[in-house]
């Protein structure tokens, strides 16, 4: 079979004129990225080496295609498929999304492994584009690498914000705040509450109050609130990472 393609190759090859020397060039790359792309797949799925790898075995999970992977058969509801996935494979298993390679943990004794007991093996993990760009590099406390400089982060975030004494000092103005939209939503009872925005709002209110002392109000505020949902729900639309863990 190689030796035919190998033939009808060099035969279209020398029959070609001048004229389609671009799209020979550009049809050679396209074959030959193809080609590796498939000796690849054929690896993984195991017509490749007889040999046993020295690393440690990856679980099971689906097939996928050259170049794609599993990208075509996810659908939109990614969270019930992972369910599906999960009841043919079991709580872990491996999915490929092009030349990605994801593991899926779907158990709670899984779970806990990987974000508390082994959280600084798997703290690392490559930043979305949307991430870099938003936070300068992905060097805030959310997307950067484990290392010093997480921890030093860490320790500023922990000791300037989370601290128990910050957090007892504040704690009337965020009484107040949740008072506030309690009786905001008892107000409107009979009427449609977009309860985004109210959320959004009231987080806004309790930051605002504890940093300068002022508040989103009256009409104004409602708009710039709900503006500023509309605007959090679009940016987070391009974080595909949205719903993990």
């Amino acid at each position: 079979m190689l030796n035919a393609f190998s033939a009808m190759w060099s035969w279209w090859w020398i029959a070609s004129n001048d004229k389609d020397e671009l799209s020979r060039a550009n049809l050679t790359a396209l074959v030959s990225i193809f080609a590796v792309d498939v000796a690849k797949w054929m690896g993984r799925v195991g017509f490749g080496s007889a040999k046993k790898s020295r690393k440690p075995p990856l679980p099971l999970g689906p097939r996928g295609l050259p170049l794609l992977g599993y990208l075509p058969f996810l659908g939109t509801n990614l969270h019930r498929k992972f369910e599906e996935l999960a009841g043919v494979y079991g709580p872990i298993y491996k999915v490929w999304l092009g030349h990605k390679l994801c593991v899926v943990v779907s158990s709670p004794s899984l779970v806990k492994e990987v974000v508390r007991d082994q959280d600084t093996i798997f703290a690392n993990r490559d930043p979305l584009i949307v991430a870099i760009v938003a936070t300068y590099g992905g060097v805030d406390i959310a997307f950067s690498s484990y290392g010093p400089e997480w921890k030093k982060l860490r320790k500023i975030f922990m000791r300037e914000i989370l601290s128990n004494a910050n957090l007892d000092s504040s704690y009337t103005l965020r009484r107040e705040e949740v008072k506030k939209s309690i009786r905001n939503v008892y107000d409107k009872i009979g009427t449609p509450i977009d309860l985004g925005v109210l959320v959004f709002v009231t987080g806004v209110n309790a930051v605002m109050n504890m940093v300068w002392g002022d508040l989103l109000q009256g009409e104004e505020g409602t708009k710039i609130g709900a503006d500023g949902a509309n605007g959090k729900t679009k940016c987070l639309g391009l974080i595909p990472s949205a719903c993990n863990v």
